[in-house]
């Protein structure tokens, strides 16, 4: 089982853990950076909920280092450019940088906490699945499931 890491203590961390869970994965969640530490050598992915700048930017670095799966940074694209102030100060590369998906998640209209997990959770099987060309699968040309051949799709009922 892959591990999500949580950065961050709030609703939308409440709603991530869950919503992980369903999709599979281990979430883990740490509110300070002693205990991202702690636990980011097991993690897989990362989201960073939290906005304490003595937390977010190491725990980015840290996540960058590990080379992660996903790494994902909510806020506003002001939070993202204090993140960014913060990681270029401390020698992050902009190459790496744009390896963070902030502010994170698909642009599906999220409002509240649920909503935004959703997103977010959204964005990160997209890329586990290796998906750049995130859209509506109506507007997409083609089969659902071009990976699998004709037959191979799992459909659940219900």
């Amino acid at each position: 089982m892959s591990t999500l890491l949580v950065v961050g203590a709030g609703p939308v961390s409440e709603a991530l853990s869950p919503l992980a869970e369903l999709l599979g994965w281990k979430p883990v969640v740490a509110a300070t950076y002693d205990e991202v530490v702690a636990v980011i050598g097991g993690a897989d992915a990362m989201v960073v909920t939290s906005h304490d700048a003595e937390v977010e930017g190491p725990a980015l670095k840290a996540g960058l280092e590990r080379q992660l799966l996903y790494i994902g940074g909510m806020g506003s694209r002001k939070t993202q450019a204090r993140r960014a102030e913060w990681l270029t100060a401390n020698g992050v590369s902009d190459a790496d940088q744009a390896r963070i998906h902030g502010p994170a998640g698909l642009d599906i209209g999220a409002d509240g906490p649920a909503e935004i997990a959703l997103a977010i959770l959204a964005e990160l099987v997209a890329v586990q699945r290796g998906r750049t060309d995130i859209g509506s699968i109506k507007h997409r040309e083609g089969p659902i499931h071009p990976e699998l051949g004709p037959g191979e799709a799992f459909c659940p009922t219900g």
